[in-house]
This record gives structure tokens, sequence and C-alpha cells, in this order.
């Protein structure tokens, strides 16, 4: 029977859902990101698959582990793992297959109405006895019904951010290297991101992070951005140059911005961008529900089954 590497991570009951969902008789070993590197390295010699609940894996684990079929994580994303490496070394990987992406395009709205309408400003004052600054009272909150939205990265989560956005009858554009037959089902068209960047009234990134998407939404991109524009970003810090974000949002450049990732995570808590009243911020959290847990992990083992069967992997990421 095969044996899975189960790699937990803090934020997700990995190992708890993987004990109770894998196949019968099948072997797993557990390890945190609290486990020392050699000991990872050394359960990965015999391991025939590696299930990332966790950021990812070293080199060192990819290379020791001969015998590994499939790499499976739980996530969207897969930067914490060396997939040129890994496809040098014949070991297919694999995201989440779509399992986060109700989650992740539900928190992408809250983030737009969250900025669009001081939710979070409101809230503090109200607690604080402060009753309606004039920020809140119409002069300077906006509706999501009748914008135009912008998504980068029309995958399965940013597909899924459009058919929600339906509901607010917003106009949807979406920039993508491949086109998005379900993004365009739900009314969104297709655009190149200058276009996408300078007519929208909100732009939410929901693109893999990568050597082309590093650094992807910067001081030039959000130049061409509307001055009464929000940024929404839940897919990975550093596809958003930071420090350019933070002169634009201090010169109202743009408007606001709502973000569940940063360069840096745990952010610092010295980060300007904590400070601003114009900016919705979170801790990595839109992937994360009671329903999406399950799914992950299910797909995992899915997905590894049909491996072991002699059938090839779905849901295959590369650089």
């Amino acid at each position: 029977m095969p044996k899975v590497l189960v790699v937990a991570g803090p934020a997700m009951p990995a190992a708890e859902l993987a004990e109770e969902l894998k196949p019968e008789g099948w072997d797993l070993q557990m390890v945190s990101r609290d486990t020392p590197e050699q000991e990872v390295v050394s359960q990965a010699t015999d391991a025939d698959f590696v299930l990332i609940g966790g950021h990812g894996v070293s080199d060192d684990v990819l290379r020791a582990g001969k015998n590994i079929r499939l790499v499976q994580l739980c996530s969207a994303g897969f930067d914490g793992v060396n997939t040129v490496l890994a496809g040098e070394l014949g070991i297919p990987v694999a995201n989440n297959g779509g399992a986060n992406a109700i989650p992740v395009a539900e928190f992408a709205l809250t983030l737009m109405l969250s900025t669009l309408r001081h939710t979070v400003i409101a809230d503090q004052d109200t607690r604080a006895g402060q009753w309606m600054r004039p920020e809140l009272d119409g002069r300077d909150t906006w509706e999501l019904t009748g914008k135009t939205v912008g998504i980068v990265g029309a995958g399965r989560i940013g597909s899924t951010v459009a058919g929600l956005l339906r509901g607010f009858e917003t106009t949807t554009l979406y920039t993508d290297p491949v086109r998005s037959e379900k993004a365009e089902g739900y009314g969104a068209k297709r655009v190149e991101l200058d276009e996408l960047l300078s007519e929208s009234d909100i732009v939410t990134l929901h693109t893999p992070l990568n050597a082309e998407t590093r650094g992807l939404i910067g001081r030039r991109e959000l130049g061409l951005m509307k001055q009464s524009a929000v940024l929404v970003n839940t897919c990975r810090g550093p596809v958003v140059n930071e420090q350019e974000l933070i002169e634009a949002l201090n010169s109202r450049q743009i408007w606001a911005a709502g973000l569940d990732v940063f360069e840096q995570e745990p952010v610092d808590p010295a980060n300007p961008l904590l400070k601003m009243e114009n900016v919705v911020v979170g801790p990595h959290l839109a992937g994360k529900s009671q329903e999406s847990y399950p799914r992950r992990v299910g797909f995992a083992f899915e997905n590894m089954k049909r491996v072991w069967d002699g059938g090839k992997p779905e849901s295959v990421v590369g650089t």
C-alpha cells in the first residue's frame, strides 16, 4: 500500500482530515513546519506521495523522494514547491482542483464591499461611541452594483468571482493568457491588462505567483488605475510591489485596497499598510472555510488514488 508524507500546516487541519479521509490501508506519515528538515527528507525517501497542507517542501525533499509519484497540494497556489526541479525529476505537482474557489471568491467580494463601505472604520467608530463621521454618511462611500470590475486571472477562482458578480450587475472584464469560457459565460469580457486597469473601478487579483506574475502590479500599473479605484488581492502578496502600493495609497493615486496577503507573512506589525484607514486587511484567510477543508483533502486523495491505479493526475500545475 502507498505511503503518503503529509506536510501539515498550522492553519489547516490536514492531519485530522487526512486520517479521516484516507483510503483504507494507506500509510500516512505526518510532519509539520516544526519537524527537523532532515527528518522530513528521511521520510521522503520511501514515500509514494507528498500531501502538502502547509506552504511547501524543500528541494532536498524532492531530490530524496525517488519513489514520489505526485506532490499534491491542498492549496490553489503552488509557489511553495520548486515546480521546475519537480519537472526535471519527473514528479508532477497538482493543486487543489478549485476546492477553495468558493471561499476565496466570496472573500474577494467581502473585501470589495468592506472597502467601498468603510466597514472596519464603521465598526470601530460605533464601538468607540463615535457616530457617523463624514466618510460614512454617503459622501465617501460607494456601491458595488453597476461598477466595472477587472479580474486578473480567470482560472477557477477568478471565474467564480465573475459568477458571483452577476448579482451586482457589474461590467466585468478579465485578463488571462488563456481564454476562460466559464468567465465569459458569466458575461466577462477578455481584455489586455492595461485596458483592464484603466477601465476598472475595482481590480481583483487571482493569479498564481511565478516568475511572470511577481511584481505584476507596480508603479506603472497603479498609475493606469482610476484615482477612485480599489485594488483587491487574495492570491499572493508578491504579485504586488508592496512599497509602490503604499506610495500609491498615500498619494491617493488609487482610492483604497483590500489585502488578504502580503510580501512578508505573517505581516510585520510595523507595515504602513496596517495603519491606513483606506486599507482593509486579513491574515491570508480567504480560502479557509469549514466546507473547503474536506473538499481539498478529498480531492487530494482522489487524485493520488488515480495515480496509484495507473492514471494521470488532474489539476497539474507548472512554472
